[in-house]
């Protein structure tokens, strides 16, 4: 299964958009989506290595996007991880 993780903070209007997208394309795909506040105690190495670059969201253990979450080329991605997988 797709394992996709979202980092983010309170009060990040970037990450507002992101993660409306990452919703609506899980009711899509069924991808896990966990979400990570950089901010948060036990999270000082997400902070330090994200803290000006939120949102970021990793796609099966690998970084797919900073700041803007666009839906399109996630969706693209989403749909050939389908198909691997599918094919296996």
């Amino acid at each position: 299964m797709t394992r996709v993780t979202f980092y983010t903070k309170a009060g990040c209007r970037l990450c507002e958009s992101a993660w409306f997208v990452l919703k609506k394309l899980q009711s899509r795909y069924g991808f896990t989506l966990e979400r990570v506040d950089i901010a948060s105690p036990g999270q000082e190495k997400a902070y330090n290595l994200y803290c000006h670059d939120i949102p970021v969201v990793y796609v099966n253990g690998s970084e797919f996007c900073r700041h803007r979450v666009n839906e399109r080329a996630l969706r693209e991605h989403l749909d050939v991880l389908a198909q691997g997988i599918e094919n296996t």
